[in-house]
């Protein structure tokens, strides 16, 4: 089958296009012919050999997210999701994708949403279900309140500025210039923040009349720590869902004290967590509550052009590979 694949980590010229072996589904995954999935900072990390990331074995397929229709079923995937069938149109959560062919659990396979095409479902599962775990499970958002969704232009931010929005929340993010700020407040953003000009700490207190917010959603790390801990108010919850730009923060112990936050990371949650998230944000991309922002589309061949764009940062919303 033809894959994007690395044999080796480095720059752009590692990634390499070529015919890999077919994967085989296990008792309970099914195969599905993709013809879309999505690259994330963490496939650009992988090839890196950053962040972690140098242990991954070679050669090495990435892609987690993927939609197509499912050509095999293991015996166990059909017993327990009978609505599964083969030819189905489905989006999924598994590994590999960034091929013509790609193996996802049963349990994280779901029946490709009616008002989306291929690439438009590819752009979900990780980004969109690690934002609304992160809002809805952990960080445990409610009707009214105020959220500050830390770089609401990557796919995680792009995800919980529409999910904060359809629980009736009033929605605040940072971004970096003019053209995002107004593709934020397009998305359902009620206010932006240009993080390179002003206080973000400063603006949130502004926006909320000296409270602060509820509830942050952040990704990036030590670089938006202390303004995301300054811009909570008492009894404010604060969620992690990764360290793009570094992972070492110092914490004030007594003012976690005295305002009484609750910081939480996303953790690694469990299959059944995980088929819960995805499941309930499907819901809000059914009802037209949420929907994917994708800021471009390669074809597989040209996936070093799409891994530059990653890097650049000069993108609002999911970066889409077809197939």
């Amino acid at each position: 089958m033809r894959a994007a694949y690395i044999e080796t980590t480095g720059g752009l010229d590692v990634l390499k296009i070529g015919e890999q072996p077919k994967p085989k589904p296990g008792p309970n995954d099914v195969l599905i012919r993709v013809h879309a999935s999505c690259l994330d900072r963490v496939h650009v990390y992988a090839r890196e050999g950053s962040h972690g990331m140098k242990s991954v074995p070679k050669p090495y397929i990435a892609g987690q997210d993927m939609a197509g229709e499912i050509v095999e079923i293991g015996a166990g995937a059909a017993a327990t999701y009978p609505d599964l069938k083969i030819g189905a149109s489905v989006v999924a959560l598994g590994g590999g994708a960034h091929a013509e062919f790609a193996v996802a659990p049963a349990v994280m396979t779901f029946p490709l949403p009616p008002n989306l095409d291929f690439a438009q479902a590819a752009a979900i599962p990780t980004a969109g279900r690690t934002a609304y775990q992160s809002l809805i499970h952990r960080a445990r958002i409610a009707p009214g309140e105020d959220v500050l969704v830390v770089a609401g232009g990557s796919g995680v931010g792009s995800f919980g500025i529409q999910i904060a929005r359809a629980t009736g929340c009033r929605v605040i993010t940072t971004v970096g210039g003019q053209e995002k700020m107004a593709k934020a407040l397009e998305a359902g953003a009620h206010a932006a923040i240009d993080h390179y000009k002003e206080d973000v700490a400063a603006r949130v207190k502004a926006l909320t009349g000296g409270a602060g917010v509820h509830a942050v959603l952040d990704h990036v790390g030590t670089a938006t720590w202390e303004s995301s801990f300054a811009a909570m108010r008492p009894f404010g919850r604060f969620v992690t869902t990764g360290v793009t730009a570094g992972h070492k923060a110092e914490l004030h112990l007594g003012q976690l004290f005295t305002k009484g936050v609750e910081l939480h990371g996303i953790g690694r949650p469990d299959p059944a967590q995980n088929r819960k998230a995805l499941g309930g944000l499907l819901t809000l991309v059914e009802r037209g509550q949420v929907r994917p922002i994708i800021h471009a589309s390669f074809p597989l061949e040209k996936i070093a052009e799409a891994h530059q764009l990653m890097e650049s940062s000069a993108f609002f919303g999911k970066i889409v590979l077809t197939l």
